[in-house]
């Protein structure tokens, strides 16, 4: 992976992926001759995607499902030390960094070029893509290089990038927004319509500027709760509030047509279930789902559990669901005396199942949260919808499968409101009054005696508790970061943990090697996983 630092080499066609070989898309040119520089930006634009998907749904999903308490170690391997610690070197993720950026000078090239050559439209969906990448970078670092970033070239190498502080950045990501929404919106005569490259929505602008306008809700929403941020967010969010073209309504995924073939096959798949030649990958039984969330299913009578594990088949918890606890050292083996993802079910869904960017869950959530504060009008009874059309979004994500099980018994998608409605009715106020589910339960008995006291749910709560369980091991670097903004839900630290927190938990990555090796003199000093904050990490 390069640094940021680093862009001494003119990037071909293919990038530098996650997961999956340089060659998944086909070209007849010669790649080593093809410069970004030179490159049409149709050219480009589909692999851009697709690395996009590998850093964020395999890279990220992983990093921020460990973080967010879903996974937890196996007794099948040693190891994970990190993970079981939060004890962060310079080099643990390392190779995020250099990924996100190589991806961001594709998007910087797409943008650039496209503009010159009058593809408002293309152009338009690279701005919105640097600001996806932008915001990942800063929700795990904080300060970065920005302004000066994307810079170098072959030519004219910028080898000390200056860093930015998070705040400014976040501000210009949402004027990055307004300008694509702006241009997608009045694009000129005739624009050039943008078709197969565009691997997310197949050049359906309507469907980017959804997307811009979610990006930008979550934005100001992250950064919410800062007090002095306060009057900005409330006028950004009234500029929103009239904004063309709404926000995101169904799932939004990277689909480059994946194969059951080396180097094609869906990341997240190739790396935690099979091969390509249908052996076992080399991790499956590494890591499991933790004992927590599997039991906010369960608990919840929630019937999405068995559309993501499998009962344990032997030993002492046969027939039950068996999570493992994060930092246990002595963890059950990860084969059949706990509970693994469910083959075919609603995380491991098939290797050619596409890779989530944004869920509709969260677009609803997110909504469902700024109309119950007021930052959206609508009121509690809009909110209320929002909220259980993000729970019903998560049944048909978790149950729908990928394509090439349609025809299979593994396709339980017609299955998925009927379950939903049972869902709200096993916790409505005619039976559990259960305040984690329904939006006008105030109360919860989950998680205390069935003889104790129920205690209180917020609004806030219940919104990020179900965006919880609708991005489990699926977005979970979102997870991750809703934690950390709203301390929302509580779930448990690593029994390992070094951290010196209440919550016993990190607050963020280091900088990585490559950086302090090249730039040491632009990064920030003092850096602390524990104790250096992203600036909208405000609540504890």
């Amino acid at each position: 992976m390069k640094n940021t630092s680093k862009f001494l080499v003119a990037l071909a066609l293919v990038s530098l992926t996650t997961g999956c070989s340089d060659d998944f898309f086909d070209i007849n040119q010669n790649p080593n001759s093809l410069t970004l520089e030179s490159a049409t930006p149709n050219a480009i634009l589909a692999q851009a995607l697709k690395v996009t998907a590998d850093n964020y749904g395999l890279t990220l999903n992983t990093y921020g499902s460990w973080t967010a308490g879903y996974w937890g170690k196996t007794g099948t391997v040693n190891g994970y030390n990190e993970e079981r610690t939060y004890t962060y070197s310079s080099t643990y993720q390392q190779g995020l960094w250099g990924s996100v950026y190589d991806n961001l000078k594709d998007y910087d090239n797409i943008e650039k070029n496209g503009a010159a050559q009058g593809l408002v439209y293309i152009s338009s969906i690279a701005k919105i893509m640097k600001v996806l990448n932008y915001q990942m970078l800063v929700d795990q670092y904080g300060d970065i290089p920005y302004s000066q970033s994307l810079q170098a070239d072959a030519s004219t190498p910028l080898l000390a990038p200056q860093y930015d502080k998070a705040e400014d950045i976040y501000k210009d990501l949402v004027v990055k927004l307004d300008e694509a929404v702006a241009a997608i919106k009045d694009p000129g005569t005739n624009p050039t319509a943008v078709g197969s490259e565009d691997i997310v929505f197949g050049g359906t602008m309507a469907n980017w500027t959804r997307f811009a306008n979610t990006l930008k809700l979550r934005i100001l929403l992250r950064q919410s709760f800062v007090p002095a941020l306060d009057g900005y967010v409330r006028t950004e969010m009234t500029k929103l509030q009239s904004a063309t073209g709404g926000f995101v309504i169904a799932d939004v995924v990277v689909q480059p047509g994946y194969l059951q073939t080396a180097g094609k096959q869906n990341p997240f798949w190739n790396m935690y279930r099979a091969t390509a030649a249908g052996g076992a990958s080399t991790n499956r039984n590494w890591q499991a789902g933790t004992q927590y969330i599997i039991d906010q299913y369960v608990v919840n009578k929630d019937p999405r559990v068995s559309q993501l594990y499998v009962l344990a088949t032997t030993g002492t918890f046969a027939n039950t669901y068996k999570g493992v606890v994060l930092g246990d050292p002595n963890p059950l083996p990860g084969s059949t005396q706990i509970s693994r993802w469910k083959d075919y079910g609603g995380i491991l869904k098939g290797f050619d199942a596409p890779t989530p960017l944004m869920l509709a869950a969260e677009s609803y959530f997110l909504q469902a949260e700024a109309k119950s504060r007021g930052l959206l009008t609508g009121g509690d009874a809009a909110a209320k919808t929002d909220f259980n059309n993000g729970i019903q979004a998560s049944f048909v994500y978790y149950y729908a499968p990928a394509p090439s099980r349609t025809g299979t018994t593994s396709n339980v998608s017609a299955n998925a409101v009927a379950d939903y409605k049972k869902y709200l009715t096993a916790n409505d106020k005619d039976n559990d009054n259960n305040g984690l589910v329904d939006w006008d339960a105030a109360t919860t008995r989950v998680g205390v005696p069935a003889t104790g006291n129920p205690r209180p749910v917020s609004k806030l709560e219940k919104i990020i508790y179900q965006k919880y369980l609708a991005m489990n091991s699926v977005t979970g670097i979102e997870a991750w970061n809703e934690y950390r903004r709203t301390a929302f839900p509580k779930f448990p630290a690593s029994l390992q943990s070094s951290s010196p927190r209440a919550d016993k938990l990190p607050v963020r990555l280091l900088y990585p090697q490559t950086e302090i090796s090249t730039n040491s003199t632009n990064i920030p000093a003092g850096i602390n996983q524990f104790t250096s904050k992203v600036f909208w990490d405000v609540v504890d």
